[in-house]
């Protein structure tokens, strides 16, 4: 029992170190660097060779109380930092998934009304090509001119576009096209889902939730170096060189997530039922299974 609890706690503080400690002694640096040599001598390293030597020198005077309690008051901050950080990237899932809080609310209404105006223009398109040419009479050229479109349109959101951004849309998506084919609330079944999925795919499915919010976390962090920048431009570069990658990522992570998270529900929403004691008459659910499963999640509610 010793050796699992030592285990743990080695895990919990390799855990704690990097997602807190280090992103926060970083910024720390960053800030102090900033603070250092500003604006005006923003890349110096002399002047800031000259100050940290000097400081050194003073340190080095220091009794070895006096040092250890000066580690700690940074290492301390530092996980301040990244608690807060960490705190804040909640609100910046809310930003990534379109779920915008109410100030917000008219910037996000617009901005979903021009994405959709987006997706059901290449839509018509799609549809005005497929009733110009019957299937059994196109061409290669008009195939590869629905290919494309679908792709644009695709690119866009899966679904008709209902959040102001790619992920939310990625999102609701898919909760939109499992109701469309199975006719489940997506939300009602996921937790009575989760608890018969074997534990490889529960794995695979918190992995690729940690990406995301990994993704979250990075552009968080960003959003922070891109503020200290008013101080210290370098910062602002790194910022946005990190958003942009933390953008990249993110995109990525929440579109396998929702893919996930269908594939899901399409090889395992048969054994739910069946464990429920809802009759699956075909191979896979139908409407009629998914109603039924509804009512046992919403209990009459």
């Amino acid at each position: 029992m010793a050796t699992i609890l030592d285990g743990l706690g080695e895990k919990l503080v390799d855990r704690w170190l990097s997602a807190l400690a280090v992103p926060g002694l970083l910024f720390m640096a960053a800030a102090a660097t900033g603070a250092v040599l500003g604006q005006g001598a923003a890349l110096d390293p002399t002047a800031l060779r000259e100050r940290v030597g000097r400081w050194a020198a003073e340190a080095d005077k220091w009794s070895t109380v006096g040092q250890l309690a000066v580690v700690a008051v940074i290492v301390l901050g530092s996980v301040a930092v990244g608690t807060l950080v960490q705190t804040c990237a909640g609100g910046v899932e809310r930003v990534w998934t379109g779920d915008w809080p109410a100030p917000a609310r008219q910037p996000a209404k617009r901005l979903t009304s021009w994405r959709r105006a987006r997706w059901e223009g290449i839509q018509r398109e799609i549809s005005g090509l497929r009733a110009a040419v019957p299937a059994a009479r196109r061409g290669e050229e008009t195939r590869d001119a629905i290919d494309e479109l679908t792709a644009r349109r695709d690119g866009i959101a899966l679904a008709v576009p209902s959040r102001p951004t790619f992920t939310g849309d990625r999102f609701a998506a898919t909760d939109t096209r499992l109701r469309n084919q199975y006719g489940i609330d997506l939300a009602s079944c996921w937790t009575r889902l989760w608890l018969v999925l074997p534990e490889p795919v529960r794995a695979e499915l918190r992995t690729s939730r940690a990406r995301f919010g990994a993704a979250v976390n990075g552009s968080t962090w960003a959003v922070c170096y891109v503020v200290l920048g008013v101080f210290w431009w370098p910062a602002a570069v790194a910022g946005i060189a990190a958003g942009l990658v933390a953008w990249s990522r993110g995109r990525r992570a929440a579109a396998l997530h929702a893919e996930l998270i269908e594939s899901t529900v399409d090889l395992h929403l048969k054994t739910l039922a069946e464990e429920l004691g809802v009759t699956v008459a075909g191979p896979v659910p139908d409407l009629q299974v998914g109603k039924a499963l509804n009512r046992v999640f919403r209990k009459g509610a």
